[in-house]
């Protein structure tokens, strides 16, 4: 649960960080020092980082830790890396392609939010269930991962030595 508390709010802030700044970005007014300060926020999501996947990989397993890394966190780090670029090159010096992808920022955070929500609730879930550590996923037949089953586990339920 305390993985899942500190993910939860490190989300909170990462997302709230970047929300601000893409505000701050539309109307045009983006200050040195709240730059600074958005790019301070990535940096302390960047510190956790490591941390959070191991961690994830441990208690929740591989699966859940490539969840992680590709969906939640490619989702965050795609409306940074926009931003940042419209930033940088200012919104009346952006291609078109690069303007439609500035515009469609709102909807990029709002669909990272939904991933990071959801990741969350698969890992709550999962905790609920009794799912958690990898040592879970070794014999344990309803996973559905066999080649994480040993084969004396499999010969001793199949004697009825192991239910």
């Amino acid at each position: 649960m305390d993985i899942i508390d500190s993910l939860a709010r490190a989300f909170d802030k990462r997302i709230t960080a970047t929300s601000e700044f893409m505000t701050q970005l539309n109307r045009g007014d983006v200050e040195i020092d709240e730059l600074q300060s958005y790019r301070a926020s990535i940096r302390e999501w960047m510190h956790e980082f490591s941390s959070f996947k191991s961690k994830i990989y441990h208690y929740f397993g591989r699966d859940r830790m490539l969840d992680f890394e590709n969906v939640v966190h490619a989702s965050l780090r795609e409306v940074s890396d926009i931003l940042l670029r419209t930033n940088r090159l200012g919104k009346e010096n952006l291609s078109k392609v690069h303007l439609s992808e500035h515009e469609a920022c709102f909807e990029r955070l709002n669909v990272a939010r939904y991933r990071a929500y959801r990741f969350l609730a698969e890992l709550n879930e999962m905790t609920a269930n009794e799912e958690t550590s990898r040592i879970s996923l070794y014999n344990n037949v309803e996973v559905g991962k066999l080649d994480l089953i040993s084969r004396s586990y499999l010969i001793q339920r199949l004697l009825g030595m192991r239910s």
